[in-house]
């Protein structure tokens, strides 16, 4: 469980490329992005993310190379920067579940063993999963049974909950 007296949350991948404001990327995400990271820089949350994170987030560096979005050089720079920043940071959390049980929840849940990892983690410390994957949020959102964790979509910050008009 998450200390209590804290905001914590979990951020993905996606909100990563959202801080870098990697070209593409939807305007209003990105400042929606940045007024949560101001938000962490000024204590107002603590971050947890999953063990693999640095590496998620790294790939989705070259991706975006690789689309050519980005320059190596910006995606260097950039990716250096917000690692940086995460590793002093953030909370580095290994998987609390084996690696069967997370496969199980993800076959329940019907999402990537990736996806499960952070929902897994947010099922643990009832912290709030920001993400700006709408396919996953959608998936979230159309499954009731899942709404008892707390997902949220950077397009809602700094609103939690079920929003009354989805995605």
């Amino acid at each position: 469980m998450a200390e209590q007296g804290m905001n914590w949350l979990i951020a993905d991948a996606s909100l990563a490329m959202l801080w870098a404001k990697v070209p593409g990327e939807n305007p209003l995400l990105i400042r929606r992005a940045l007024q949560l990271l101001r938000d962490i820089q000024a204590g107002r949350w603590q971050v947890i993310v999953p063990f693999h994170w640095s590496l998620e987030v790294s790939n989705a560096f070259r991706s975006s190379v690789a689309a050519r979005r980005l320059m190596v050089s910006q995606a260097q720079k950039s990716e250096n920067t917000i690692l940086r920043f995460a590793h002093k940071q953030f909370l580095f959390l290994q998987p609390p579940t084996d690696w069967s049980e997370l496969v199980r929840r993800a076959d329940a849940w019907s999402v990537s063993l990736y996806d499960a990892l952070y929902l897994d983690l947010a099922a643990r410390t009832g912290a709030v999963f920001w993400t700006a994957d709408i396919r996953l949020y959608r998936q979230w959102y159309q499954r009731p049974d899942l709404h008892w964790l707390s997902v949220a979509w950077i397009g809602y910050y700094p609103q939690t909950g079920i929003p009354l008009v989805p995605p």
